[in-house]
């Protein structure tokens, strides 16, 4: 009977504990004061954060971003003649220009070449020449940049081909033409004769 009190004893008293302990806990942590989440923008000067952080270092406000031991490196220090803020650099704005912007050829030429990508538009036809409808093609460009295909020769500088050109190649497929006719009609003429004997 003592062994089965004794048990019993026991259980009672770990059912104490597990009811009365959490809750002791509880009651514990609800009369501790709360932990204010405190970040930068709470501290004026760069001092009073690092002295925070000095406090705790396990860093529970996340002062110290990049670990260096220095917390909000941001803040002004105390001491210096004026706070300074940090202001972004300005963003520099596009400035869209038109050909009627420049006063030569040879300047818009030269911003085309600063940038090939063109985002002023100023070679509409992508070929390498800058506000041609301005100011006209470059005086030294000579001759076109693309060949055309099928149509009169333009004169793109190639060499003569060995065969001849387009004018003796005609000159002689019209001459072979009439030849052929006129022997055609020669023979049929000589087999009508001999046909009528």
């Amino acid at each position: 009977m003592s062994s089965v009190r004794r048990a019993l004893g026991t259980a009672v008293i770990l059912a104490g504990f597990s009811l009365f302990g959490p809750a002791s806990v509880a009651f514990a942590l609800a009369e501790a004061p709360a932990i204010a989440d405190l970040n930068c923008r709470d501290f004026q000067y760069q001092e009073d954060a690092q002295a925070e952080l000095e406090k705790d270092r396990s860093d529970p406000h996340n002062l110290d971003d990049d670990n260096d031991g220095i917390a909000c490196e941001t803040r002004p220090k105390r001491g210096t003649a004026t706070s300074k803020t940090i202001t972004p650099a300005p963003v520099p704005t596009f400035k869209d220009k038109d050909c009627a912007d420049f006063p030569s050829q040879a300047a818009a030429q030269a911003e085309l070449k600063k940038n090939p990508r063109d985002p002023h538009k100023l070679d509409g036809d992508h070929d390498g020449y800058a506000c041609e409808s301005r100011f006209g093609e470059p005086a030294k460009s000579g001759q076109v940049k693309v060949k055309p295909v099928g149509g009169v020769a333009t004169g793109g500088g190639d060499a003569v081909e060995g065969n001849g050109g387009f004018l003796e190649v005609t000159a002689v497929a019209l001459t072979g033409a009439a030849l052929l006719t006129v022997s055609a009609a020669g023979a049929s003429l000589v087999l009508r004769r001999r046909a009528e004997r």
